[in-house]
């Protein structure tokens, strides 16, 4: 949940199982620079996990109860990017019938950079070359793994779209700001993981 409230920094240590892991105790660092606060009664691990680094439970938690809290200067999207400006004076441009492409570019921005404050957080982020949802898959798997379900038709009218927005709105826009975004870095193929993984997680 996200809160301006300011509550108890977690204690040294708390968040993580004993680990070597060291892009995960910098993620835990930066959150506890950046105000994240997280239960005693959870931490942060890859094992046990359904897929890569997830949450997990020590002890029973009630309901109701608070295990984590993020402050909204922490939230990774387009008004709290270092190209929020930018993006906010071309918003007309920008306009989509998704309504994801100014999020998609701060997205695509910071994933890139080295700099970003995120990157603790982004370290954590899986491979988007090895994502393996059905868009990414070939249309004869596709088809012959999904035939009757109706997610074929559903994926192609995606790719379809996601085609569009890039080729008329992003890379026209990249190409006018490209002392920020580069079209060889900033790809369709980027994009598309980017739209990939926002769908899974959102």
């Amino acid at each position: 949940m996200a809160s301006d409230a300011k509550r108890p920094k977690m204690e040294a240590g708390q968040g993580v199982e004993t680990s070597t892991d060291e892009p995960l105790q910098s993620f835990l660092s930066w959150c506890e620079e950046i105000g994240l606060n997280l239960s005693a009664k959870v931490y942060v691990s890859k094992e046990g996990t359904v897929d890569k680094y997830g949450m997990l439970a020590k002890e029973e938690i009630d309901e109701g109860e608070v295990i984590f809290s993020i402050p909204r200067t922490a939230l990774l999207y387009q008004e709290n990017s270092k190209v929020k400006s930018v993006l906010e004076k071309e918003k007309e441009s920008l306009e989509s019938a998704s309504g994801w492409v100014p999020l998609l570019l701060a997205l695509m921005w910071e994933y890139t950079s080295p700099d970003s404050h995120w990157r603790p957080y982004l370290s954590l982020w899986p491979d988007l070359k090895s994502l393996d949802q059905p868009m990414f898959w070939s249309a004869e798997e596709r088809e012959r793994l999904l035939h009757g379900t109706g997610i074929p038709e559903a994926v192609d009218r995606d790719l379809t779209n996601i085609q569009k927005e890039y080729t008329d709105i992003i890379l026209p826009f990249i190409q006018a700001h490209n002392q920020l975004w580069d079209p060889e870095k900033h790809t369709l193929q980027l994009y598309k993981s980017l739209v990939a993984f926002v769908m899974a997680y959102r």
